[in-house]
């Protein structure tokens, strides 16, 4: 007989790799949303509820603890429908859990699933949890998973102080490559968080040597623009379209990020240079009102390889020069410059850029 096909190691996520004494007694808090699961897919309040830790309070980030609220719409708070207990929005009349809400706790859990890009703002979430955890003496766990961007290297402008804001929160390069986990060991160090009590529950079988098809089998979606590994990918590339309603970036439909057009430039008539990592590629496609649209295709071939922030400046700087200079793009009915720099977290450096610190790896 033929011998039998070795299966890959299967990635176990740190919610599942809590140690039962860091929580046991405790009033516990828990920030997540849907793509909070288990690598057998159970959400997980249900798992720490069924564990038996004390879950008192949750949490949601931008978009909700149930994922509804569309980019930048406020989240209400409300109250579990099963456990009467309070879900708490943290993308409301607050972004960081206040006094009030962290004194019936114990300990809080992080349980995210991020895309290591500045502008994703569940890293600004962490930062923010990881402040008033330490102002407020509670523990915090954070709940480790792999990230799309994990393969990738640091790429893009340190952030500028004057261009901070919710979607550039974290002193690092625009893509920075870390998971949850390796984040908050990061930012405990550098912002100086030394009072607080920083648990961090690694993933089991989890290896940068992996593909990402072996760490992610399964894909839920942590926002709802994002509804594939492709498009989690192709985010930190084309988000900053966000700030140029000249271009349409396929928001709004299965393609959003992973596709680009207009109707003012021939994008691929702009003669863009092959790019490490990505196939860039013609392409028409129906955009979110259903009208038919004609530009480019983005395709990551190699996470290895690939520098979205290096392409995003290469695409940008095309698409100004066909438009007659960086004045005129920025003269397009709509155009908001000021948040485009929030995003880039700079004021538009050009590369190559200065090498970033050093980050941990736990993989």
């Amino acid at each position: 007989m033929p011998p039998s096909p070795i299966s890959p190691p299967r990635v176990r996520p740190g919610i599942e790799c809590i140690p039962a004494d860091w929580l046991r007694g405790a009033r516990t808090g828990l920030v997540a949303h849907p793509a909070s699961r288990t690598a057998d897919g159970e959400h997980a309040a249900d798992h720490l509820h069924r564990r038996g830790v004390r879950l008192a309070a949750l949490f949601g980030p931008e978009h909700g603890f149930y994922g509804r609220g569309g980019p930048g719409e406020p989240v209400d708070a409300a109250r579990h429908p099963d456990w009467d207990i309070p879900i708490h929005s943290l993308y409301g009349a607050t972004r960081a859990p206040t006094p009030e809400m962290l004194a019936p706790l114990d300990a809080v859990v992080f349980d995210l699933q991020t895309i290591a890009c500045r502008a994703y703002t569940y890293g600004s979430t962490l930062r923010l949890l990881m402040e008033a955890c330490a102002a407020a003496g509670k523990t915090l766990v954070v709940a480790d998973r792999p990230d799309p961007l994990m393969l990738t290297p640091p790429d893009g402008p340190m952030l500028s102080a004057d261009c901070e804001s919710f979607v550039g929160f974290l002193p690092t390069p625009f893509c920075h490559g870390m998971t949850p986990g390796e984040l908050a060991a990061f930012l405990k160090e550098t912002l100086g968080l030394h009072a607080l009590d920083l648990r961090i529950a690694r993933c089991e079988g989890l290896s940068r040597g992996m593909a990402l098809e072996e760490m992610f089998p399964v894909w839920h979606a942590p926002s709802p623009a994002i509804v594939s590994l492709d498009n989690a990918l192709a985010f930190p590339l084309n988000v900053f379209f966000e700030a140029l309603p000249l271009v349409d970036h396929a928001r709004g439909t299965p393609l959003a990020f992973l596709r680009a057009g207009t109707e003012a430039v021939d994008l691929a008539g702009l003669g863009m240079p092959s790019q490490p990592g990505l196939e860039i590629a013609p392409a028409a496609y129906t955009d979110a009102k259903g009208e038919p649209r004609r530009g480019l295709r983005f395709r990551v071939a190699d996470p290895r390889r690939y520098r979205p922030a290096q392409t995003a400046w290469t695409l940008w700087t095309a698409l100004a020069g066909a438009l007659g200079g960086w004045p005129a793009l920025w003269a397009t009915p709509g155009a908001r410059h000021d948040f485009h720099d929030k995003l880039w977290g700079s004021h538009a450096p050009a590369p190559p850029w200065p090498a970033g610190p050093a980050f941990p790896r736990f993989y």
